[in-house]
Parts: C-alpha cells; structure tokens; sequence
C-alpha cells in the first residue's frame, strides 16, 4: 500500500504525539519568550487544530502568528508553522 502511513490510525498516533511534545516543551519556556510548532504536514488536524487545543488548555500563552507553505504553491513538501508566546 503506498500511502500506508497516511492511514487514520498513523494520523490519530502521530497527533497524540505532537500534542505530547507540544505540552512538554512548553514548560521550558520562560514569560515572555516565544515558542514555535512546526509541522511537515498540511493537514489541519495536525496544524491550526492542535495550536488550537493548546491554546485553550494552555493560557499563558497567546498566538502570534502562522505560516503555510503549500505544496501546490511552493513545488516542495508542505510545512505549518505555529508562533506563539509566554505571557505569564
């Protein structure tokens, strides 16, 4: 199967894993500084969708801003990034 890792199952572990990584990183960043998610993948589940549910989880830190780069537009792997800072 060629997209065998692209299977729900692989997709559902993987987010929990981010969220995983996502939650302990966070603890090390002091008030003020900033922390970036960024992500190999275009799927929102993955991208908009987990900074979300850190977020709301997770108030000393607010959103800054997002970058998208799309395989369609750039002719290379699609990638998310995520810019958010501690504030208390």
């Amino acid at each position: 199967m060629l997209f065998r890792s692209l299977q729900p199952e692989f997709i559902e572990s993987i987010r929990d894993t981010q969220a995983e990584i996502l939650d302990k990183y966070s603890k090390m960043v002091k008030k003020g500084g900033k922390l970036v998610y960024a992500t190999c993948s275009i799927f929102p589940s993955e991208n908009q969708d987990q900074v979300n549910k850190f977020l709301e989880t997770n108030k000393e830190f607010t959103f800054i801003s997002e970058r998208k780069i799309l395989p369609s537009k750039s002719g290379f792997d699609g990638f998310y990034m995520a810019l958010m800072e501690r504030t208390n």
